[in-house]
């Protein structure tokens, strides 16, 4: 336990240290990330922004740490559920405060969902009993070396990525003011999603995963691994309709308040749509990518993540000027879809061409709902923005229990097997 504390105590005092440096020179990646173009007011908010946002860094690092932590001690569900909470809490925030403080609201939300997510895994690590105050005597820095030479190799995919991450706002801010913004809100469903999918892949598919793969249990492998596909593409079928289908009453919900201009929301809602439809990309990869973590590929996961951040970084500074602010969507879907693709190779699945298929079968059907919702919400306009979005939810539940075999989910035996375990409760 005392490698984990130098390592905790490691990452809080390079994250103070970059802090440092970053409010020495804000003013000078201020003008470089928001664009030549932005100046007076607008440059000073920027800076503004993003001195205020440095500390999330080192909230964010500790939470991610004390999960980590806590999934060691087999403690799944609990962080992950108060993870997914504090997402939903972050858009919740977002909806009310955006009126009141404009795009500070983004910065109070961020905050909020942060400090609710470290209050609750601190909780669950505190009632382990784990570190006490006297221990930070006992701290050796180099304890941090087992940890770096273990995670060296995903390193580098994630350092790519943030840096893809930072030319991403440089670019978006070059295509004008309000850009960036535009982005941030249109990805906040998307980050929702991605914190649930996330969480049932990494607490449920990978230790069962691994697990199998120790035991050279290649039958149930498979059927794990098909099993968690289908969930997560149930995960998908409730979401992708809703933003894509169901984006103009969806975004009108949320963000038609304040000072918002209908070409800002229209840029918005169109966003929401194309990250959307390059979710399913983004599942595809995170699936597949956890599964070889399980496996005991990681190193080969790790090079193709460097491989795909670079060729987003290309594609993006090739096709900023042709396809604007939408090629942010483009490629991330694109590229992840093809990286999935690619590492499919890499899985210990016999009949591959099967998982195509009903990976191709589920993908159209959610592209065909999607398209029916967004047929019903141009042809039908209510006055009210949250009674559109009830009456769209009820459609997709009609679409969804029509189409629940085609998508390998049997309604009737889950129905069954639930009413049957509560005559046995009873």
């Amino acid at each position: 336990m005392m490698s984990t504390l130098s390592l905790v105590v490691c990452i809080v005092l390079i994250t103070i240290i970059l802090s440092l440096i970053i409010v020495l020179l804000r003013n000078l990646l201020a003008t470089w990330l928001s664009a030549t173009s932005v100046a007076g007011e607008g440059l000073h908010l920027f800076s503004l922004l993003l001195v205020l946002m440095l500390p999330t860094l080192l909230i964010n690092q500790l939470s991610s740490i004390g999960i980590s932590i806590l999934n060691a001690y087999n403690i799944y569900y609990l962080p992950e559920v108060i993870g997914v909470i504090s997402s939903v809490v972050n858009v919740a925030i977002i909806f009310f405060l955006a009126p009141c403080f404009g795009i500070f609201s983004l910065a109070v939300s961020q905050y909020i969902a942060l400090i609710l997510l470290l209050l609750g895994v601190s909780y669950y690590l505190w009632r382990l009993r784990l570190f006490h105050w006297s221990d930070l005597s006992s701290v050796r820095l180099h304890g941090f070396g087992v940890f770096l030479l273990f995670a060296l190799p995903f390193f580098f995919p994630y350092f790519v990525g943030q840096c893809n991450a930072f030319v991403e706002k440089w670019l978006a801010g070059s295509l004008g003011e309000g850009v960036i913004s535009s982005l941030d809100y249109a990805r906040q469903f998307t980050v929702v999603l991605q914190g649930v999918i996330s969480s049932v892949l990494t607490t449920v598919m990978v230790p069962l995963l691994a697990k199998a793969y120790a035991q050279h249990d290649m039958e149930q492998y498979q059927r794990i691994f098909r099993e968690n596909l289908i969930v997560c593409f149930g995960i998908l079928a409730l979401a992708v309709p809703i933003m894509v289908g169901a984006a103009t009453p969806l975004c009108n919900f949320f963000f038609l308040h304040g000072k918002i201009s209908s070409e800002a929301l229209s840029v918005i809602t169109i966003l929401t749509r194309a990250y959307g439809f390059a979710f399913i990309g983004v599942l595809l990869y995170m699936v597949v990518g956890y599964a070889l973590l399980a496996s005991d590929k990681g190193k080969r996961y790790a090079f193709w993540g460097i491989v795909m951040q670079l060729i987003i970084l290309g594609m993006n500074l090739a096709l900023i000027h042709i396809l604007g602010i939408y090629v942010f969507p483009f490629t991330l879907g694109i590229v992840h879809l093809a990286g999935a693709g690619v590492l499919v190779v890499s899985l210990l699945l016999q009949h591959k061409n099967t998982i195509y298929l009903r990976v191709g079968r589920y993908s159209l059907l959610i592209i065909g709902i999607s398209l029916l919702l967004y047929i019903f919400n141009e042809v039908i306009h209510m006055s009210s923005a949250f009674v559109q979005l009830l009456f769209n939810g009820l459609l997709l539940f009609t679409l969804l229990a029509l189409c629940a075999p085609a998508l390998d989910i049997h309604l009737y035996t889950y129905l069954n097997k639930l009413y049957q375990k509560l005559c046995r409760n009873s």
